[in-house]
């Protein structure tokens, strides 16, 4: 579908809606929409959308009739075309009431679209509202705001529906480029619980016991994937051996869907790995050796709850502030431990929500594509 986003300016400009509008331009194209962003700033730049650049949308311009009616013109020509226009605010605040009243008339003529009235502020009259006669669907980005929009402008609340702005999860914790796509294409944040292992495949680390403690965890219903960072140590003939039984295993536990070798996708650097604490949910470290064990210190310090096997070395470096367990302990007594330890974190539990809540990819496939697709 082609879809436009219209406001009177979009970034570089600093600002909430602007913020929005790149964030749901860049979500519409990554599920295969084309989007144009159509604005009022010279420069106006957003990643993956097409840009038209009108002056004439700008904010707190005034335009005579003749450029009134250029300004009408230009926005039929832009728009012509499009499925769906999402119009953020223009509608409800005084800024450019010329380009507003266009707005409206195309939404009256331009009947193959679709026109939404996106509400984030309202500072109109109800006269001036009513006046306009656009034809549209009303979004508000809040309760508040929508409760705020039907007493104002005397529209049913039930006419209005409730969309929320996202938060890009990727770029607000930093990701590097190699993760965030990893992230997105995995659905990492869909699930329940997601365990980091930083290491390379070799039989001291112990990948058998991460495998058994996650398929542990599946058994007792919690939706859990291990990440683990490294690949076959190319210098060890034995690191070859050692993942093909890796692999035997996840096949026989039916663990496939549950496993990631990130570095099958892309070479995992250090800045890699730190972007895998932030969006993990524990480290697990079962190795049988070390001779000190940096990952429980790095993961530690991305306030990662840490689970680690009880060794010398772990002890010295994480005695006080990791979850111990026994080598030899059955794997469903460690996923027990994790779970518990798990469940009294409530920080982990507030971002988890977060996460889940405001990802543009959940606000998409809850909120976004079930508008766009209605006709």
């Amino acid at each position: 579908m082609r879809i436009a986003l219209v406001h009177y300016a979009a970034p570089p400009i600093v600002g909430g809606v602007e913020r929005v509008i790149e964030q749901q331009a860049k979500v519409l194209g990554d599920y295969g929409h084309e989007v144009l962003v159509v604005c009022g700033n010279e420069g106006a730049k957003v990643p993956v959308a097409e840009m038209r650049i009108l002056p004439g949308l700008k904010a707190n311009v005034a335009l005579d009739e003749a450029e009134g009616d250029q300004l009408y013109r230009d926005l039929a020509g832009a728009l012509t075309g499009a499925d769906v226009v999402l119009v953020h605010n223009m509608l409800t605040m005084p800024f450019n009431w010329t380009a507003s009243s266009a707005l409206a008339r195309l939404s009256r003529e331009l009947t193959g679209a679709r026109f939404v009235n996106w509400v984030h502020d309202v500072d109109v009259s109800r006269e001036a509202f009513t006046a306009l006669d656009a034809r549209v669907v009303h979004v508000a980005v809040s309760e508040v705001r929508r409760q705020h929009f039907s007493e104002r402008l005397g529209v049913p609340v039930s006419e209005c529906r409730l969309i929320p702005n996202g938060v890009d999860v990727a770029d607000a914790l930093g990701l590097t480029p190699g993760v965030a796509e990893f992230v997105w294409q995995s659905d990492l944040l869909d699930r329940e619980l997601v365990l980091v292992h930083p290491t390379r495949v070799l039989a001291r680390k112990n990948l058998e016991m991460g495998l058994a403690i996650t398929a542990a965890l599946r058994d007792a219903g919690t939706d859990v994937v291990y990440v683990v960072t490294g690949a076959p140590d190319p210098h060890r003939k034995e690191s070859a051996a050692y993942a093909e039984r890796i692999r035997e295993s996840i096949l026989l536990n039916g663990l496939e869907d549950r496993v990631h070798f990130v570095s099958r996708d892309f070479p995992v650097m250090n800045a890699d790995v730190a972007s895998l604490y932030r969006i993990a949910d524990a480290l697990i470290f079962p190795s049988r050796s070390e001779g000190f064990g940096l990952p429980l210190v790095e993961a530690a310090l991305h306030r990662l709850p840490v689970f680690c096997s009880d060794i010398p070395p772990h002890r010295e470096v994480a005695g006080d502030f990791a979850v111990f367990f026994d080598l030899a302990s059955p794997p469903e007594e460690v996923a027990r431990l994790v779970l518990e330890s798990m469940g009294s974190d409530q920080c982990s539990t507030v971002r988890k929500t977060v996460m889940r809540r405001f990802g543009w990819k959940h606000i998409f496939k809850e909120y976004l594509e079930p508008l766009i697709k209605e006709r």
